[in-house]
C-alpha cells in the first residue's frame, strides 16, 4: 500500500539512485551496476511493505546486496568494510527478529501497527542501530570511508536512511526527540573536526539523522532533499582532495554545486533545506544554533582554490533542484554566513583522524541496544 510516506521514500530511491548511476555507468563494472539495479527494487518493495516479517527479509536482503555492491570493488580494504557493515547490520537485525517474535507470539499477527511493550523496543532499537544513529551507528563513518564515493553517496542517501520507513511506520514519539537531537550534536561535533572529507560527510548524515527523529510528519520529505544533497556531496569527493590538511582545488561547477548542497543541509534561506529544517524544529533558537553548527564543517569543506572548468555541470544543475526562493529567514542568513566563515578560518586548521576498530563499534551498539531496551522492561 502506497501511501504519503512511501511516496517519498520511493521517490528518494528513484532520484538519488538517477543522479549516482550518472558516475556510476562511468566508473564501474557490470556487476556493480546490477547490484545497485537490484536493490532499488528491492528497497521499493520495501517503502510498500506494511509486515514486519516481510520488512526483515527486505532489510536482510538489502544488505546482503550492498555488501555486495563494496565488494565488487575488488580491493582488500573494500572486503575488510563489508564485514564491518555486515556485521552491524546482523547484529542489529536479529534483535529486530527476536522483537517480531515477540511480537507474533502476543498477538497472533505480523501487522506493523499497534506493537507494544518490549518488542517495540527491541525493534526501534535495532532499527536505529542499522540506520547509523548516536552510538548505535559507529559503524556508519567507517563504513562510508572505506567505500567508493558512488557506494558511498547511495549509502548515505537512501540505504541508511530507508530504515527510517519501518521505524516511522511503528511510530516515532517525544521519546526520540532528546536522541535525535543528541544524535545531531555527536555527528556535527565529529564533522566539525574530522581530518577525512567523506568521515566527515559522514558524520553529518549521522546528525541529520537525528534531526529526522524529532518530526517524523516532516521526515519523508527530509529524506528527499537529503538525500540529493549528500548524494551529490559523496559523489564529488572523487574529484577533490579527502585529506583536509592539504591544499584543494575545485573546478568551479563542482565548487557551486558544493556550495549548494551544504546551504541546504545547513538550512540557509533560499533552500528547501532550510525550509523543511524551520518545519522540523519549532524553536528558533535551537534552529539557530544548528544551522550554525552545520555551517562550521561547511566552512572547513569550502577552504581551496576555485578554477574555471566545464566540468561537473550536469552535478551543478541537479544541485539547483535544492533552491526554495520562497523562503527567507533572517536569522539563519546570518547565522550561517558567519559559522562558514568561522568553520574557514578556524576550523579548517583544527583536524583530527577519527577512528573505530570493529570490536569497539560492535560492544557500543550492543550496549546502546541493550539500555535502550531496558526501558521498555522498566515501562
Amino acid at each position: 500500500m502506497c501511501d504519503f510516506i512511501s511516496f517519498y521514500f520511493i521517490l528518494a530511491n528513484i532520484i538519488c539512485t538517477l543522479i549516482v548511476s550518472l558516475q556510476l555507468i562511468k566508473f564501474y563494472n557490470v556487476n556493480t551496476n546490477f547490484f545497485v539495479s537490484l536493490t532499488h527494487i528491492i528497497l521499493n518493495l520495501l517503502f510498500i511493505s506494511h509486515d514486519l516479517f516481510n520488512i526483515y527479509v527486505l532489510l536482510e536482503t538489502t544488505t546482503l546486496l550492498i555488501v555486495l555492491t563494496i565488494l565488487s570493488g575488488g580491493k582488500f580494504e573494500y572486503k575488510l568494510t563489508g564485514l564491518k557493515y555486515i556485521f552491524a547490520s546482523s547484529v542489529a537485525m536479529n534483535i529486530y527478529l527476536i522483537g517480531v517474535g515477540i511480537h507474533y507470539f502476543r498477538t497472533g499477527s505480523f501487522d506493523i501497527q499497534n506493537i507494544q511493550g518490549i518488542s517495540e523496543f527491541l525493534m526501534k532499537a535495532s532499527l536505529i542501530s542499522k540506520a547509523g544513529i548516536f552510538l548505535f551507528g559507529l559503524w556508519l563513518p567507517e563504513v562510508h570511508s572505506k567505500a567508493e564515493p558512488e557506494i558511498s553517496a547511495l549509502l548515505s542517501s537512501i540505504y541508511t536512511q530507508s530504515v527510517l520507513f519501518p521505524l516511522i511506520r511503528i511510530g516515532i514519539g517525544k521519546d526520540f526527540y532528546i536522541l535525535g537531537f543528541l544524535t545531531f550534536f555527536f555527528g556535527a561535533i565529529f564533522s566539525v573536526f574530522s581530518k577525512d572529507l567523506k568521515k566527515l560527510l559522514a558524520y553529518s548524515s549521522m546528525s541529520h539523522l537525528g534531526l529526522m527523529l524529532i518530526n517524523p510528519i516532516i521526515t519523508p520529505i527530509y529524506v528527499l532533499v537529503h538525500g540529493i544533497s549528500k548524494s551529490l556531496l559523496f559523489l564529488s569527493t572523487r574529484f577533490v582532495e579527502r585529506d583536509l590538511e592539504k591544499e584543494r582545488k575545485y573546478p568551479i561547477f563542482l565548487f557551486l554545486m558544493i556550495f549548494i548542497s551544504l546551504l541546504s543541509l545547513a538550512g540557509f534561506s533560499f533552500t528547501l533545506g532550510g525550509y523543511l529544517k524551520e518545519q522540523i524544529i519549532a524553536s528558533k533558537l535551537v534552529s539557530l544554533i544548528v544551522s550554525f553548527i552545520t555551517a562550521l564543517y561547511a566552512g572547513k569543506i569550502l577552504t581551496g582554490n576555485i578554477y574555471i572548468s566545464k566540468n561537473h555541470l550536469v552535478l551543478f544543475l541537479i544541485s539547483l533542484g535544492l533552491i526554495f526562493p520562497m523562503f527567507f529567514e533572517i536569522g539563519s542568513f546570518v547565522a550561517i554566513i558567519f559559522g562558514m566563515i568561522l568553520g574557514k578560518v578556524i576550523f579548517s586548521k583544527i583536524n583530527m583522524e577519527l577512528s573505530f576498530t570493529t570490536e569497539t563499534i560492535l560492544t557500543f551498539m550492543i550496549f546502546s541496544i541493550g539500555i535502550f531496551s531496558l526501558f521498555g522492561v522498566i515501562l
